[in-house]
């Protein structure tokens, strides 16, 4: 069945970030302002999920690039037939799963759910953090193994500096931004700007060139100071004034 053209009012947000950073809890927010709004939509997350699909327990790379291709091709179906689909399941931890998921879904909005590692530890309330800190716990991404941060998010969200209804309002501006909602239906005046993306890397310092003299200027300019010195000094004795008998000086 080709879903292709069916509709063009669906698309998928894709929400990734480490445990703990808030990816469920902005779903089901953003979920329920969208519903206000009168839309229809799907969250792929909690324990049912996990028990029709079999996700949430990879263990490897190859693991969860696997779950979220699953994830993928339901969230395909569903933008594709025109509908509304939050997927916040997985942390989704590497580029290269969550890039082929915007290149297979097309209407796509990745959200970077950002959050500082301390943070993230002290609100750790399951002891995921503690565990995996202490060599326990070998599968946390972040910790034991790699978290890839987007490089070209469509939405970045820092949960430590932001509420849930801050951030929700975020996203939200930022879908009728890249032409997802219309303005009309998130009950905006206009089009809220596109979200500048920061560099995930700083530019190197540039080196401060160091000039050098030729070798002949060099080695002159070595000896120079040694032998100015010296004459200095021969000069200083000559002009010093010599001392007499009973502490009177010479002429």
């Amino acid at each position: 069945m080709n879903l292709g053209m069916m509709g063009t009012s669906g698309f998928t947000v894709w929400l990734t970030g480490m445990s703990g950073s808030g990816k469920s809890t902005l779903a089901q927010g953003l979920a329920n302002r969208l519903r206000r709004l009168g839309k229809v939509v799907d969250v792929l997350d909690g324990p049912d999920l996990e028990q029709m699909l079999n996700v949430g327990g990879a263990a490897t790379k190859d693991e969860r690039n696997a779950e979220a291709r699953k994830l993928a091709w339901v969230c395909r179906l569903v933008t594709r037939g025109g509908g509304i689909i939050i997927q916040s399941a997985i942390e989704s931890p590497y580029r290269e799963a969550r890039d082929d998921a915007r290149r297979s879904i097309g209407r796509f909005a990745e959200v970077f759910v950002e959050c500082p590692t301390e943070t993230l530890i002290q609100r750790d309330k399951s002891g995921k953090y503690k565990r995996a800190l202490a060599g326990e716990l070998k599968t946390l991404p972040g910790i034991t193994e790699p978290y890839e941060p987007p490089t070209h998010a469509e939405v970045v969200v820092d949960t430590s500096k932001h509420t849930v209804d801050e951030a929700v309002e975020h996203i939200l501006g930022q879908l009728v931004a890249q032409h997802l909602l219309d303005p009309a239906v998130a009950a905006m005046k206009g089009r809220p700007r596109v979200q500048a993306r920061a560099a995930t890397t700083k530019p190197p310092k540039p080196e401060k060139k160091i000039l050098k003299m030729p070798a002949r200027k060099a080695a002159k300019a070595k000896r120079a100071p040694p032998a100015r010195r010296q004459t200095a000094a021969r000069t200083a004795r000559a002009d010093r004034p010599r001392m007499a008998a009973g502490g009177k000086r010479k002429r």
